[in-house]
């Protein structure tokens, strides 16, 4: 049945004018390296009867994020864009859409060689279907099921790599014009992705992705754009429907940008504030206590030409149990990109995350990231505590392929201070060494267009863990992935 699918798409799609619009997105994908940002869904002017040919796919990260409002003129040229085009009345509509991925992965020194280790594979698959009924321009329901299994893992069994049948999204959504500007107002179950996604990610490579109770309020005018939110995050749970609320976990936050320039020369400013509320966190340098977190991101992204920029500041103040919170991150990257031949694109990225510099001068050091964006594929380690230098290449043999590459030293922070994985547990003990130097890492991935619909993958990490910090083991992550996508 895949197979029968995704071939009858890529025949329905074989041929696809440049001058048809595609689907408009409410926010840029996130791995441009400028001009993300979030704006309401525009509406396109029907196409004339001669042009109506079928639209290239355009998927966003975020799949809320897809407007298929300009379909209406085009939904009749194939199986496709009769899926993502229902016609039900006036100007109202439906639109289906489905993922399915599945992944074989290799899993050798787990958290560096602590706790339970799965060393033989295992293997992943996500499945999500959703559906996405509009009245074009006042009022939208949008929902997302996602089912997640992994077969095989002898290690720790987490909500992140298994999840059974739940509500992934659930939300409604109005949208009131106010003169030039345009407000959004969107109530319940939601992904949501701001920036270049350092604050509030998605969670894509993970086998199941994240989502937040919010109440979000969302406008646009002219070039600028911001925001409001607040509500909760969400308990995950491994069974079928039992994912909830978590009321031990409140957040309120404010976001805004603007956008500045056009073509080769183009930037973007933003400005997120997040109040989170956590009944329990732990850090390597004090027990489990009540953390109220206030969290600033400050982050400029531009091109000119060739060049490329994105930086990132952030500032974490308020109270973790009795202690005061003084700590930062900061994340810069800067590349250069050639059009010609394999179009090479070097990059320099540098990342530091703050530790707890002095346990006992009554501060509380050390980053706490609220819903972070992984620093590598598999998520082996966290911000908290940590300073990596790491070069980068992109490779693009052909339209279909791309390759990454990058090179990494991991250093901690701070000396008085553990390392982390992602999730925030503890992997060494400040303690337990008195080398800030903690070990090297390279990566590779690859991802191939097989069609429109479906991409062929893979990844691998090699880290090597210094001698200071064993015992231990150097970990080594592999992963393929097949993603079909409608």
């Amino acid at each position: 049945m895949f197979q029968i699918m995704a071939h009858a798409l890529t025949a329905a799609t074989a041929q696809v004018p440049a001058q048809v619009p595609v689907p408009v997105s409410a926010q840029a994908p996130a791995e441009a390296p400028a001009a993300t940002q979030t704006a309401a869904p525009q509406i396109a002017p029907p196409l004339s009867p001669n042009r109506s040919k079928a639209p290239k796919p355009a998927f966003k990260p975020i799949n809320h994020d897809e407007d298929y409002s300009s379909f209406r003129a085009v939904r009749d040229a194939n199986l496709w864009t009769r899926i993502k085009y229902i016609p039900l009345a006036g100007n109202t509509y439906a639109s289906l859409g489905g993922e399915l991925r599945l992944r074989p992965e290799l899993r050798i020194g787990e958290r560096w060689g602590r706790g339970p280790q799965d060393d033989d594979g295992n293997f992943q698959q996500r499945t999500r279907v959703w559906g996405d009924l509009q009245i074009e321009g006042l009022f939208r329901a949008f929902v997302d099921l996602e089912h997640a299994t992994s077969t095989g893992l002898d290690s720790v069994v987490a909500p992140i790599e298994e999840g059974r049948l739940d509500f992934n999204q659930a939300f409604v959504e109005a949208h009131v014009p106010v003169g030039t500007a345009r407000i959004t107002a969107r109530f319940g179950r939601q992904e949501i992705g701001i920036g270049n996604q350092t604050v509030f990610d998605m969670r894509e490579g993970a086998n199941t992705r994240r989502s937040l109770d919010l109440l979000r309020v969302m406008g646009t005018m002219g070039p600028w754009d911001g925001g409001f939110l607040t509500g909760h995050a969400v308990l995950e749970k491994l069974g079928t429907f039992d994912d909830e609320t978590n009321h031990d976990y409140d957040l309120t936050g404010l976001h805004a940008g603007r956008t500045f320039g056009a073509g080769t020369h183009t930037g973007r400013a933003e400005m997120l504030f997040v109040s989170s509320d956590r009944a329990s966190v732990s850090f390597a340098t004090a027990p489990a206590a009540r953390d109220r977190r206030r969290t600033l991101s400050l982050r400029y992204a531009g091109k000119a030409d060739a060049w490329s920029v994105d930086v990132e500041g952030i500032r974490q103040w308020g109270a973790f149990g009795n202690l005061d919170i003084d700590a930062y991150y900061v994340t810069g990257t800067i590349a250069h990109g050639w059009q010609g031949g394999w179009k090479p694109k070097l990059a320099l990225r540098v990342d530091v995350g703050s530790g707890d510099r002095n346990p006992g001068d009554g501060k509380a050091g050390t980053y706490g990231p609220l819903f972070p964006k992984p620093l590598t594929y598999n998520g082996d380690l966290g911000p908290h505590n940590l300073t990596i230098f790491q070069p980068m290449l992109t490779l693009q043999p052909n339209a279909k392929l791309t390759l990454d590459f990058s090179a990494a030293g991991l250093w901690r922070t701070s000396i008085h201070d553990g390392v982390y994985s992602l999730g925030g547990q503890v992997l060494r003990r400040a303690d337990e060494t008195d080398s800030r130097f903690f070990g090297k890492r390279a990566t590779a991935a690859g991802r191939y267009a097989l069609n429109p619909f479906t991409t062929l993958g893979f990844y691998t990490i090699y880290g090597d863990v210094s001698e200071k910090f064993k015992p231990g083991r150097d970990l080594f992550y592999a992963a393929a992935y097949l993603t079909f996508r409608i």
